[in-house]
C-alpha cells in the first residue's frame, strides 16, 4: 500500500487522541443509527468512555455501539499495517461488527451469506416491491473482484475529489452485492473509508439525519439494475446518473469529520501561539 501522512499526524498526542475519540463517537453513532440504533450521540459518547450502560436502553443497542467502535480500531489497524485486504480480514471485521452471536447456519457471522436476502422498496408507481440481491453462489467471485478494486485503490494516494468517488463506488457496489446476511451497511461504511484514510483524509460519515435521502439514493441506483439477483460480474454494475448522485452525496458527507479536524487544528494553533 502507498503511505501518506495521516490526517492527525501533525497534532500533539493529546489533541490527536481527542480528535480520534470524537470521530469514533460520531462515526459509530451515525452508522448504527442508520440501522435503527436508538442511542443518541451523547449516550454513545458516555457508553464508550465510561463502559457503562444507559438505563432503559436495549442491550442490543449497547453491543452494536461497542462492536462498531472496535471495528473502527480494526480499520485504522488495517490502514497502518496491512499490505493488502483479503476476505479473511472482511470476515474478522464482520465478526466484530455483529456482536449478537446467535449460532445459525443459515445466518453465519464471519462468512458470506448462504441464503438469498431481500428487501422491500416503494416503486415509482407507489407500489410495494421486492428486491433480491445477488445469489449466494455468486458472492465469492463478486467479492474477489470487489477486493481487487479495493486493493488497487489502496496502492494510490488519491486527491480529495477522486477518493470521494472511490469511497462512493466501493460503498455502493458493496451494498449492492450484499454479501452478508446482515451488517452490510455498517461494513460498507467502514471498508469504503480505507482508501480515504490511506490518502491522509478523515473518514466520510453518513449522517443519520440524512437517512431518507441516503437510503433512497441506494435504492434508486439498485432499481436501475435489471435482474440484480443474476449479477455475476462487478463490471455489470452501471455508471449512470443515479450513481453520480450518490457520489455527490458522499462528498457532502465529509462535513462532520472535516469540521472536527478544523477544530483540532485550531486547538493546535492556540498551543503553538
Amino acid at each position: 500500500m502507498s503511505v501518506k501522512k495521516s490526517f492527525y499526524d501533525h497534532l500533539d498526542d493529546d489533541i490527536k487522541n481527542i480528535l480520534l475519540i470524537q470521530i469514533r463517537n460520531v462515526w459509530t453513532h451515525h452508522s448504527t443509527s442508520l440501522e435503527g440504533n436508538s442511542l443518541t450521540l451523547g449516550e454513545t459518547d458516555f457508553i464508550l468512555e465510561e463502559g457503562l450502560t444507559i438505563q432503559g436502553k436495549p442491550l442490543k443497542d449497547h453491543n452494536e455501539v461497542f462492536g462498531h467502535a472496535r471495528a473502527i480500531e480494526r480499520i485504522y489497524d488495517l490502514v497502518n499495517t496491512a499490505k493488502s485486504i483479503d476476505k479473511e480480514a472482511l470476515f474478522r471485521l464482520h465478526e466484530t461488527v455483529l456482536t449478537e452471536r446467535i449460532i445459525d447456519t443459515d445466518s453465519p457471522v464471519g462468512k458470506w451469506k448462504v441464503q438469498s436476502n431481500f428487501t422491500t422498496y416503494t416503486s415509482k408507481d407507489n407500489k410495494q416491491e421486492w428486491r433480491e440481491y445477488p445469489s449466494p453462489k455468486k458472492i465469492d467471485f463478486l467479492m474477489s473482484q470487489w477486493l481487487e478494486r479495493l486493493n488497487h485503490n489502496l496502492e494510490i494516494v488519491h486527491d480529495h475529489k477522486e477518493v470521494g468517488r472511490v469511497y462512493a463506488d466501493l460503498h455502493l457496489s458493496f451494498v449492492t452485492i450484499h454479501p452478508f446476511f446482515d451488517g452490510n451497511g455498517r461494513m460498507a461504511r467502514l471498508l469504503a473509508n480505507l482508501p480515504v484514510l490511506k490518502s491522509g483524509l478523515p473518514p466520510i460519515v453518513v449522517p443519520q439525519e440524512d437517512r431518507y435521502r441516503y437510503k433512497l439514493a441506494l435504492s434508486d441506483y439498485q432499481n436501475t439494475i435489471n435482474n440484480l439477483v443474476d449479477i455475476g460480474d462487478l463490471n455489470q454494475l452501471p455508471m449512470n446518473s443515479q450513481k453520480q448522485y450518490f457520489i455527490d452525496l458522499c462528498i457532502e458527507y465529509w462535513a462532520q469529520t472535516s469540521d472536527l479536524l478544523v477544530k483540532a487544528k485550531e486547538m493546535q494553533g492556540k498551543r503553538i501561539k
